[in-house]
């Protein structure tokens, strides 16, 4: 049983190193990452990961980069989202949505529920563009990172 764990855990460790295996693993950890509703995209890009057999550790660290760039990438998303269904925006104050919680809690979570549906729609609309420019931006900085590796494993050789 400690046998197939260690077996598996060293499989996902080790899997997808090559330079388009990462772009692969950042561009759909990256994009997956900004999906508009808080807590779906760690458990879907772990999942993403051991079925496209991407690099978990990629995966996850650029999964959780997303955070700053997903809280700015709600109201967009929301506000195509609305545009595509042709709804009224929905008013993003923090004392009026208090004051229309408080009034009709039930009315507003439903209000809520078109809303995270108008979000997701949006973000479903950005998909390619996302994947196609994260996994493009992605290279240079894989061969950065790559090139500063090889040439610290050389330095430690010198010095060794």
């Amino acid at each position: 049983m400690l046998g197939r764990l260690k077996s598996t855990l060293g499989k996902q460790l080790t899997q997808g190193l090559s330079v388009l295996d990462c772009q692969r693993a950042i561009g759909m950890a990256l994009t997956v990452g900004v999906f508009p509703i808080m807590g779906f995209a760690t458990p879907v890009n772990t999942l993403a990961g051991v079925v496209l057999r991407l690099n978990q550790p990629v995966v996850l660290a650029a999964n959780f980069s997303t955070a700053p760039l997903k809280l700015a990438l709600i109201y967009p998303f929301l506000r195509l989202g609305e545009w595509v269904f042709g709804a009224e925006p929905l008013s993003l104050s923090l004392i009026e949505l208090t004051e229309r919680f408080a009034a009709d809690w039930l009315g507003m979570l439903q209000e809520f529920g078109w809303s995270f549906l108008h979000a997701t729609v949006g973000w479903l609309i950005c998909v390619p563009l996302l994947y196609f420019s994260f996994f493009c931006l992605s290279k240079p900085i894989i061969l950065s990172a790559q090139a500063a590796y090889e040439a610290g494993v050389k330095r430690i050789k010198k010095e060794a």
